[in-house]
């Protein structure tokens, strides 16, 4: 079993459900093409806290702690939705999880 926690774009979360997210989990398609063969348990699943995302690497911290051994940086912080622009922060904020936490970070979801 994988343990997986996600982290989605602030913004994004006042319009978006998810539903994309849980629906590539769940049919492990996407990013989670390579869980196939592996149970997925979802740890939590965060915002990054608003720009610049900084307040997300204290929360992803506790889904470590409690588990979570592989972070998605879900599609809204990686592509332009629902809403443009797409996060300037990102791939600095998946640097910071990878460096301060020593998890894996996955860039996108479906």
């Amino acid at each position: 079993m994988t343990k997986i926690g996600l982290v989605r774009c602030e913004m994004a979360a006042r319009s978006c459900p998810g539903t994309a997210c849980f629906k590539v989990i769940k049919t492990k398609t996407g990013t989670f093409e390579e869980f196939k063969s592996d149970d997925i348990d979802i740890i939590g699943m965060i915002t990054c806290g608003g720009c610049p995302g900084r307040d997300a690497i204290r929360q992803v911290q506790e889904m470590v702690n409690r588990g979570a051994e592989v972070i998605f940086m879900c599609t809204c912080l990686i592509k332009p939705i629902p809403n443009p622009p797409k996060c300037p922060y990102a791939e600095e904020l998946a640097d910071a999880i990878r460096d301060k936490l020593g998890v894996r970070v996955i860039m996108g979801t479906h």
